[in-house]
């Protein structure tokens, strides 16, 4: 972000023109959000001279806005005192309403008295300000306070400040009270407000359209014939006329009536509301023909149909309310839209009817539920929670920034809590940042040191980690397929999250400046891993896991969960070799129909003692290898808590390296496979991949030998020297393995037990 020169917080970004002001540090009086708060809009132009125009009327704006909240004409006033006041008004204008709505037709002269008696209220009001007379709102003071049960010393200064206030509260009041008393009102109704957003998703066929707004009444009651009235000084009642019919113009009666008649000089036909009070702008006549070629073109068209092709009736009374708001839903509702679709089972496909799969859907929830939460929680918490249809993509070309900088450890640190939300918590990384750097250039400068090589590594040193490229790209991608999905649905006319979306070659240019992060190859590290505790002897009930789970990874290439999910029913042997089945059955994840394999026990493992590890479950009766392990509440999986549990393991036994996790296990087991040129068959037999490449072997080749397996699987070698095994035992007094046919549809897989002495 770069600041415009000479131009007071204007800022140019790759999007375009960002107007950018700080909120005022001191302010004490309101309540702040954050000392490094700021106020950043799209001014939505790459042009300089636009720019800087509304920049400075944004500037004044903001000024203005300033000084109208720090400034407290009435802070001579007790709160107790400005509640009274507030009160005071509130039911002076809701009596004077309600008296009007329930009141008797009456004549233009009784409307035109009634203004006239209101301007000698004003009169009496101001003569008693003029001269600090008090009587005219010791009555309704009294009132008021006896209904909220205050007492009022009459006698104080306090008094007489709350009754002065007081008449300027009633002069006010009745100003309003006269405006209405001829019928004009400040704003719309709430009901014509709400009739007006809900015409705008869908306009009835053949309604008028308004080609410009005439000009309002000024204080007195309207005549019947015109459609106007010039403003007088004195507001009078006019004499009343024939009366004539409100004209409303559709675009083909406009075509006929303004037929000869030059478009400079054409009357402009209005919509009769009197509850309406245009602004200076609109008092101005316009043009017909000019007021049509400026209309939007997407208020003269009506919105197409929208197009829901799924089963409504699985939908929560929340979503479906959203459904119905059409282009008005908000962006949390669309974002908790899809997700309800997805857990439902449904595709990304919704622009046809489509299938659901709820096992897919319990996939989605276990697998990306997560992560998807937390892109709508950035999304929602930078961009605000606004009606979609009203979300511009230059909009979100800011925002795409501002992720981008999102600190990587944002929630886990206490210096990097989302407290004010994300801008806020980006603002005060970039803070944290420089003030780090500056601090480490001050001490190296008081050491003496500033070589440049120091230097920089301070700086690089002071760097706050920020969201990874594949994180950034996720949550991107994600407002993009929720923009994709309203846009099939036909509930909004153009997707604005269409530019959260990346090629190939910009990917590449993200990542090219990221430090390489890709899983690293277990060398000797591992044996550091395997001098910590659990591998030296203190190794429990509990600890089994951590155990046997890093060396089945390391000498079979498995899956976290294909290991912590096997059962002693999956361990059989093929002509004297012990091999382990990976299944697909019900309480089981596997990743694909290739996951599900054969895969030989490698000779290491025997000779930890694996196999009796198998037996002993097997007398146990247990139906998992690990019973005591539980599945994560989020992914439903064991290796989600697991994982979190090795990873501690090895921080706390100073065996952690960045890259080498569970998955450098099966990571380095593949590396292997190659540099011993297993052929490409049985490499992906062993690693549970698809895709063969050569087609005989996928229409035709169904299993391959466990002895071919085991061969391979052998050669990769492993020194398990210093690991004592609390299974471990010597040859002769290892178990015999004799093939017993389990029950059940498993093939040829045989269990393990021992024989009777």
């Amino acid at each position: 972000m770069a600041g415009v020169a000479h131009t007071p917080h204007l800022e140019k970004r790759p999007s375009g023109y960002f107007f950018r002001r700080r909120l005022p540090k001191a302010w004490v009086e309101i309540s702040n959000p954050g000392q490094s708060s700021a106020i950043c809009l799209s001014l939505r132009t790459d042009v300089l001279s636009e720019a800087t125009c509304r920049v400075r009327a944004l500037t004044a704006l903001t000024d203005l806005a300033v000084a109208l909240t720090t400034e407290r004409p009435v802070n001579h006033l007790s709160a107790e005192h400005v509640t009274l006041l507030t009160e005071l008004a509130r039911c002076q204008i809701a009596a004077h309403e309600a008296l009007r709505a329930s009141a008797e037709p009456r004549s233009e002269a009784a409307a035109n008295f009634a203004a006239q008696a209101e301007r000698a209220t004003q009169d009496m009001l101001r003569r008693a300000l003029a001269l600090g007379d008090r009587s005219p709102v010791t009555d309704p003071l009294r009132e008021m306070a006896r209904q909220f049960g205050v007492t009022l010393d009459e006698t104080s200064s306090d008094w007489r400040a709350l009754a002065f206030e007081a008449l300027r509260v009633m002069l006010d009041v009745s100003r309003e009270r006269e405006r209405r008393e001829v019928g004009t009102y400040e704003e719309a109704t709430p009901i014509f407000r709400s009739v007006m957003a809900s015409r705008s998703v869908s306009p009835a066929a053949g309604s008028p359209v308004v080609l410009a707004q005439a000009p309002a009444p000024a204080l007195a009651v309207p005549a019947a014939t015109a459609p106007a009235v010039s403003p007088v000084a004195v507001p009078a009642m006019p004499a009343a006329t024939t009366a004539a019919e409100p004209q409303l113009a559709c675009p083909v009666q406009n075509q006929v009536e303004t037929t000869g008649v030059a478009p400079e000089t054409a009357a402009p036909i209005v919509e009769n509301n009197s509850s309406h009070a245009p602004s200076s702008q609109e008092r101005a006549p316009v043009p017909a023909a000019k007021a049509q070629e400026t209309a939007p073109m997407r208020s003269a068209m009506s919105r197409e149909e929208p197009q829901i092709l799924i089963d409504q009736s699985l939908l929560s009374d929340e979503a479906r309310a959203a459904l119905a708001k059409g282009p008005n839903i908000e962006l949390r509702e669309a974002f908790d839209l899809y997700f309800e679709l997805k857990e439902l089972g449904y595709g990304d496909l919704f622009k046809a009817r489509q299938k659901r799969f709820p096992d897919k859907g319990r996939n989605w929830v276990r697998s990306s539920r997560g992560n998807a939460r937390k892109a709508r929680d950035i999304w929602v918490d930078v961009l605000g929670n606004q009606p979609f249809h009203q979300i511009d993509w230059t909009e979100i070309d800011g925002v795409l920034n501002v992720i981008r900088r999102i600190p990587k450890y944002h929630g886990k640190k206490k210096n990097l809590l989302n407290l004010k939300g994300f801008r806020d918590l980006v603002e005060r990384a970039d803070e944290q940042e420089l003030a780090a750097a500056t601090a480490a250039r001050e001490e190296l400068a008081a050491k003496g040191i500033a070589k440049p090589a120091d230097l920089e590594r301070a700086d690089v040193d002071a760097k706050i980690p920020r969201l990874r490229v594949a994180t950034f790209l996720r949550h991107g991608r994600m407002a993009n397929r929720v923009g994709k999905m309203l846009e099939a649905m036909k509930l909004i006319d153009e997707n604005p999250f269409e530019i959260c979306s990346w090629t190939n070659d910009e990917e590449k240019a993200l990542k090219a400046n990221e430090d390489d992060r890709s899983r690293m190859l277990w060398d000797d590290k591992i044996q550091k891993l395997f001098a910590s505790p659990v591998y030296q002897g203190q190794c429990e009930e509990k600890d089994y896991p951590l155990f046997w789970g890093p060396l089945i990874a390391r000498l079979a290439g498995c899956r976290a969960e294909e290991i912590l999910q096997l059962a002693p029913e999956d361990f059989g042997s093929e002509n004297g070799i012990a091999y382990f089945t990976v299944r697909n059955v019900t309480g089981n994840h596997v990743k694909s129909t290739a996951g599900e394999r054969r895969i030989a026990v490698h000779p290491k493992l025997v000779e930890l003692g694996l196999l009796q590890f198998v037996e002993m479950r097997r007398r146990q009766k247990q139906s998992r290898l690990f019973p005591d392990l539980n599945r994560g509440k989020t992914k439903d999986t064991f290796s989600e808590l697991y994982s979190k549990t090795f990873g501690y393991y090895r921080k706390t036994n100073d065996c952690y390296w960045p890259g080498l996790d569970f998955h450098a296990f099966r990571t380095t087991f593949h590396n292997d496979l190659g540099n011993l040129l297993c052929p490409d068959m049985v490499r992906r037999r062993i690693m549970g991949h698809e895709k063969p490449v050569d087609e005989g072997d996928g229409s035709y080749t169904r299993e391959i030998w466990v002895k071919t397996l085991h061969e391979v699987i052998s050669r990769i070698d492993l020194d398990i020297s210093r690991i004592k095994s609390p299974f471990a035992a010597s040859e002769s007094a290892a178990p015999e393995t004799v093939p017993t046919q389990i029950q059940g549809d498993h093939g040829n897989v045989v269990g393990f037990r021992r024989r009777p002495a």
